[in-house]
C-alpha cells in the first residue's frame, strides 16, 4: 500500500584517481584494514569507470568494491550483508519500506552490523562518489529520502539494533535500526520507559533525527529532547562518540535536524522513572466527527494544565468502514481521569483496546497491532473537501489532531526546532491508496490540501511556521520553520562535520540543509 502525510580526505582521494586503478585499490584494501590477499586482490581488478560519471556507474563501481569488502571474512562480513539485483533476498530487501512508493531497485544494498562496517561504506561512497541513501527502519513515505534507485546504494541500518540499559537505570543507548516496539520490550519489567514513539514500527534513527512525538512529548518534549549522547560516523569516516560535553552543537544538530551531519548509529535517551501507565482507546463513527472535534478542542484546553495526558486521535470520512478512534493514555496507573471526560461523552461504536494499566510494551504491542492508523474545526473543513475527492479514485484520507501543549514545547527547547509557547496542534493527514497511476493525482491532493489548510490558519491568525518533519511531506519547507537563527547554526554545524559536503552533495534526498 501507498501511503504519505502530509574534506581534506576527499581530496585526496580524488587526487587518488590519477593514480592506476591497482593502485588505488590496493591503499583502499589499507585504508578499509583488509588483510585478505584474496580480498585485495579482487580489488585491484576492479575497473574504475573514469570514463562514465553518470551516477549509475558511479553507483555499479561502489558496489563492485562493496560486494568484495563485504566477503571479507576476516573483518567479520559475510554475503549476507550484501544484496543486488542477483540476490535471492533483494526484493524483500527493497520492500522494507513502509509506503511501497518507496520500493525502489538500488544499484545495491548493504546491510552494515558493525560501526567499523558504516565507517567502511563511507570511504566507498567518497573514493568513487556515488549516490546514497541511508534506512534505519524505512518509515519516511517520501520518495528519495530513504530509498534510491540504480543510481546509488542503499544502506540499511537494520542490524545496528541493540538496546543496552546502563546499571542505574539511568538511561538507555539504543541502536538506530532498533524498533521502538522492540526496545519497549527490552524495558519491560526494569520499572523505567523512554521516551519514544507512540507506534512499535518506525526505528529508533529516523524518528530521532526528525523530533519525533511520543506518549510522553506531554511530559518530557519531543522524543529527541531525551538524546544525551549519540555515536556517529562522519564523513570523513571517522567515528565519535558525543555528549552535550564533547560536542554540544553536533548532539544538538541531531535532535532534530535531519541527516545532514553523519550516520548516527545509536543514540543515548534519558529514561523516565514511570512504568504502569493507563490506557484505553474506542472507536466512533463518521457521524460523530464534529463531536469528537469538538471534545478536542476542551481537551486541549485540560491537557495544559495536566502532563500527564496524552492521547492519539484520527478521523475519518468513512461511514463504510468506521475508521474514527481516539485512544487516551495517563501516565499514571489510575483508571479512566477526568481530564478524557470531553471523549467519554461521545457515543462509541467500540473499544479497540480494553481499559488497561500495563507499561509501553503491552501499550505498543496492543495499539498497532489492527493497522497502523496514525485541530482546530477549520483544518477539518479543508480535509473533508480533499477527502471525498480521494476517495473518486479508491484513496482513504484520515484526518489526525497532536496536541502539543505549552509544557511540551518548553521542554523541547534544547533542540533545534524553535517551537513557540503556545497549545499547538500538529495536523497531520494520511493517504493510502493501492494503483501507483493515482500517485501523481493523490500527492497534488496532498499539497492542495496543505496550502488550503495553511491558508486557512492565516486567515484566522493561527498558523505557525513549523512544520514537523516526521510527518511532513516532500517539498514543504521543514528546516527554514525552525527560525533563520537556527537555520545558520545547522548550516554551520553541518560545515564543521561535513566540510567536504558530503551529506549535501551525495545523499540522494531528504531533509538537506541544501533544499531549506
Amino acid at each position: 500500500m501507498r501511503v504519505v502525510f502530509l574534506v581534506p580526505f576527499i581530496l585526496s582521494l580524488f587526487a587518488a584517481r590519477t593514480n592506476t586503478a591497482g593502485t588505488l585499490y590496493q591503499q583502499l584494501a589499507v585504508d578499509l584494514d583488509i588483510k585478505d590477499p584474496t580480498v585485495v586482490a579482487a580489488l585491484e581488478t576492479v575497473s574504475p569507470e573514469s570514463n562514465n560519471t553518470s551516477r549509475a556507474a558511479k553507483a555499479r563501481e561502489a558496489c563492485k568494491i562493496l560486494q568484495i569488502i563485504f566477503t571479507d571474512a576476516n573483518a567479520g562480513m559475510n554475503d549476507q550483508d550484501y544484496y543486488d539485483v542477483w540476490s535471492s533476498s533483494y526484493v524483500n530487501q527493497t520492500r522494507t519500506s513502509w509506503s511501497d512508493n518507496c520500493w525502489q531497485n538500488a544499484s545495491c544494498i548493504v546491510t552494515p552490523g558493525r560501526i567499523q562496517d558504516v565507517s567502511r561504506i563511507l570511504k566507498v561512497v567518497n573514493i568513487t562518489q556515488s549516490h546514497f541513501a541511508i534506512r534505519s527502519g524505512g518509515h519516511d513515505f517520501n520518495v528519495n529520502h530513504s530509498s534510491v534507485g540504480e543510481s546509488g546504494i542503499l544502506v540499511d541500518l537494520g542490524k545496528l539494533n541493540q538496546t543496552m540499559l546502563n546499571a542505574d537505570k539511568s538511561n538507555m543507548t539504543i541502536g538506530v535500526g532498533a524498533r521502538w516496539g522492540d526496545v519497549y520490550k527490552a524495558l519491560d519489567g526494569s520499572g523505567v520507559s523512554v521516551n519514544g514513539a507512540r507506534s512499535p514500527n518506525p526505528a529508533v534513527g529516523g524518528q530521532t533525527l526528525g523530533g519525533g512525538i511520543g506518549w510522553f512529548t506531554n511530559l518530557a518534549g519531543v522524543c529527541a529532547a531525551s538524546v544525551i549522547a549519540a555515536e556517529v560516523v562522519l564523513a570523513n569516516s571517522s567515528v565519535v562518540a558525543i555528549d552535550g560535553k564533547s560536542s554540544p552543537d553536533l548532539l544538538w544538530a541531531l535532535k532534530g535536524g535531519g541527516p545532514n551531519f553523519g550516520v548516527v548509529v545509536s543514540f543515548t535517551y534519558a529514561t523516565i522513572p514511570i512504568d504502569k501507565m493507563w490506557f484505553e482507546a474506542r472507536t466512533y463513527g463518521a457521524d460523530m466527527n464534529k463531536e469528537l472535534l469538538n471534545a478536542l478542542v476542551r481537551y486541549q484546553d485540560l491537557a495544559s494544565n495536566d502532563t500527564k495526558a496524552n492521547i492519539v486521535y484520527q478521523l475519518s470520512a468513512n461511514s463504510t468502514d468506521p475508521q474514527s478512534f481516539v485512544g487516551f493514555l495517563y501516565l499514571e496507573p489510575l483508571v479512566r481521569p477526568s481530564i478524557f471526560k470531553p471523549f467519554y461523552d461521545v457515543p462509541h461504536l467500540t473499544t479497540r483496546i480494553n481499559s488497561t494499566v500495563g507499561n509501553l510494551e503491552t501499550l505498543a504491542t496492543s495499539y498497532y497491532s489492527p493497522a497502523y492508523p496514525q485541530a482546530p474545526p477549520r483544518s477539518y473543513a479543508a480535509f473533508s473537501i480533499y477527502a471525498k475527492q480521494a476517495a473518486t479514485v479508491g484513496a482513504i484520507m484520515n484526518y489526525g489532531s497532536q496536541p502539543v501543549t505549552p509544557n511540551a514545547v518548553q521542554a523541547s527547547e534544547n533542540t533545534p526546532l524553535n517551537l513557540q509557547l503556545v497549545d499547538q496542534d500538529w495536523v497531520h493527514i494520511t493517504v493510502a491508496w493501492d494503483d501507483p497511476d493515482k500517485d501523481a493525482y493523490i500527492l497534488g491532493l496532498m499539497h492542495n490540501l496543505g496550502e488550503a489548510i495553511d491558508a486557512s490558519a492565516i486567515r484566522h491568525n493561527t498558523n505557525l511556521t513549523f512544520r514537523f518533519m516526521n510527518d511532513a511531506y516532500d517539498g514543504q519547507k521543514v528546516l527554514s520553520g525552525y527560525g533563520q537563527d537556527n537555520l545558520v547554526k545547522l548550516r554551520a554545524v553541518a560545515h564543521r562535520y561535513d566540510p567536504g559536503r558530503v551529506f549535501q552533495k551525495l545523499q540522494n534526498g531528504g531533509w538537506l540543509l541544501d533544499h531549506a
